[in-house]
C-alpha cells in the first residue's frame, strides 16, 4: 500500500498488514496464535502466494482478501470465535492502514487444550 501524507510517500508492506491482522485475531479469547502447517506453507510457496505469520494476503483490485490459520483453545465456540476474529481483524487492518479489507476467511489449523498432564 503506498499513500501520500504531507507531501510524503509512505508504503505499507504486505508483511506488516498481514502482522497486523496476526496481532488482531490473537486479542480474541480463544485464539492461541496464528499459524500454518507446515505442509501448507511449502505448498503457498511453490503456488508464490504470500503467506506471512499465519496470515495469506491476496490483493484484489483496491482491497484485501486475508485468510487467517488459526490455533484455538479446546471449548471455544468456533463460529463465534470466528466472528469475533473476523471483525477484530477487519477493524484494526482498515483502522490502521486506511486500506479495505473484503473478506477475512478463518482457518482452524489445530484445537490446543489446555488440561493439565
Amino acid at each position: 500500500m503506498r499513500e501520500e501524507v504531507n507531501g510524503e510517500n509512505v508504503e505499507v508492506s504486505r508483511e506488516a498488514i498481514a502482522a497486523l491482522a496476526a496481532q488482531a485475531a490473537c486479542k480474541v479469547d480463544g485464539v492461541i496464535g496464528c499459524q500454518q502447517k507446515t505442509v501448507d506453507s511449502i505448498t503457498s510457496r511453490v503456488k508464490r502466494e504470500f503467506v506471512h505469520q499465519g496470515v495469506k494476503l491476496e490483493k484484489e483490485d483496491d482491497s484485501y482478501r486475508l485468510s487467517i490459520y488459526l490455533r484455538v483453545r479446546y471449548g471455544v465456540n468456533i463460529p463465534i470465535l470466528a466472528q469475533e476474529v473476523r471483525a477484530k481483524v477487519k477493524e484494526d487492518v482498515e483502522g490502521l492502514t486506511q486500506e479495505e479489507v473484503k473478506e477475512v476467511e478463518i482457518v482452524i489449523e489445530d484445537i490446543e487444550s489446555t488440561a493439565a498432564s
